[in-house]
């Protein structure tokens, strides 16, 4: 909807701009400050809704009065004799402000996911607001001045106003390159961070879960009542183990493969020892574990998601495989579904594929069928 309220105000303020330009040439007078002053107040409506700065707006404020202001005098220079002279004024007025205003909307948009963040940050709409108001009282004066001593035509052909009018254009233009770029780095940071967080929040879950920590205590239990003392200490060796390597994760963002691998090893022997009919893995590495890093926690995510979705149970195994060819790293499973189908966030997934994207530019594939699912993320070389 906001999207067709953006379109609709363009096309009044063009009809707006049309009708003053035809008043003002009854009454014959000049139009160029009510024209100005509704130049403005369509790009202050267009910045404001898309949430830009008031220093991306003041500089788009400029932008489209000297844009109007030149292609407004060249619109009444050309020849349009097929058009009676009465209604010029006001068909060139009308397509140069939808010109401006679709430029403007189409170079506001496209800031938009910059400029919102920004203004969000520091509402700098009512902090600096004073600035705001400098540039219209001053576009407003430049104006008048120029309304004064000359005309439109003569200031066109003048070639030291020319070039003031160029290098202010130039000047506003690599200011608003230069805004975008900041915006840019200022949202990946951001984006970075909430990433980071969702990664200690990950961990943390992965620390204190409590399915995971009753699941291990309730087979413990059994293992202690049936099982041998042997096979109760190694269970309790490898339930450490893993919550051992949890803690030393804090503030890491890459960890080696093969600190990964072994941690990946305990969960899934645990996996084993619960799933004890109907699961079966199988690891295709070995102890020929290529050298590189990956992200914490991905395979013990990827081996959770694989007995979170699937059935388990003796008549048909669950295979759960871990694979690399040096370069990537593959987990992989055939799919059995459940008779009810677990709720599911993705969040798994998706924490996974944001780090990698944002640590290392890199993405994860994952290949989905009716009777498989794999997923395959890249090995990365040592951080600096």
């Amino acid at each position: 909807m906001k999207i067709k309220a953006d379109h609709w105000i363009i096309h009044a303020f063009a009809l707006l701009h049309a009708g003053v330009a035809l008043l003002c040439a009854a009454l014959d007078m000049r139009d160029s400050l009510l024209l100005t002053a509704l130049t403005m107040t369509l790009a202050g409506i267009i910045c404001f809704r898309a949430k830009l700065t008031v220093e991306i707006t003041v500089t788009s404020l400029i932008l489209v009065n000297i844009v109007g202001f030149v292609l407004g005098n060249a619109g009444a220079m050309a020849k349009l004799d097929a058009i009676p002279a009465f209604w010029r004024p006001a068909l060139t007025t009308f397509a140069v402000t939808e010109i401006i205003g679709w430029a403007l909307y189409a170079f506001a948009h496209r800031l938009t996911p910059y400029g919102a963040a920004a203004y969000e940050r520091d509402q700098s709409w009512y902090r600096n607001a004073g600035w705001l108001v400098a540039a219209v009282a001053l576009i407003f004066a430049i104006r008048v001045y120029t309304d004064l001593n000359y005309s439109g035509n003569v200031i066109l052909e003048n070639s030291g106003v020319m070039i003031l009018l160029i290098f202010t254009t130039l000047v506003s233009l690599v200011f608003m390159m230069n805004f975008a770029l900041q915006m840019q780095r200022e949202t990946s940071a951001q984006r970075t961070r909430r990433h980071q967080a969702e990664f200690r929040y990950m961990n943390l879950k992965n620390q204190v879960n409590p399915h995971f920590l009753f699941n291990s205590l309730n087979v413990l239990d059994s293992i202690v009542q049936e099982g041998t003392r042997e096979e109760a200490s190694a269970y309790i060796h490898k339930m450490a183990a893993i919550y051992r390597y949890l803690m030393k994760l804090e503030g890491k963002q890459l960890v080696p493969l093969a600190d990964e691998l072994a941690f990946a090893r305990n969960y899934r022997d645990l996996l084993l020892i619960r799933f004890s009919e109907g699961l079966i893995t199988e690891d295709h590495i070995g102890e020929n574990i290529p050298k590189g890093y990956i992200v914490p926690c991905t395979l013990q995510i990827l081996l959770e998601n694989i007995v979170k979705h699937n059935a388990i149970g003796p008549d048909n195994p669950l295979v759960a495989e871990i694979s690399t060819d040096g370069k990537v790293v593959r987990v992989s499973n055939n799919i059995i579904p459940k008779q009810t189908a677990p709720s599911s966030s993705g969040i798994g997934l998706q924490y996974v594929r944001n780090q990698y994207r944002d640590i290392a530019g890199e993405e994860i594939l994952i290949d989905s069928t009716e009777t498989r699912f794999s997923v395959t993320v890249p090995i990365l070389e040592e951080p600096e």
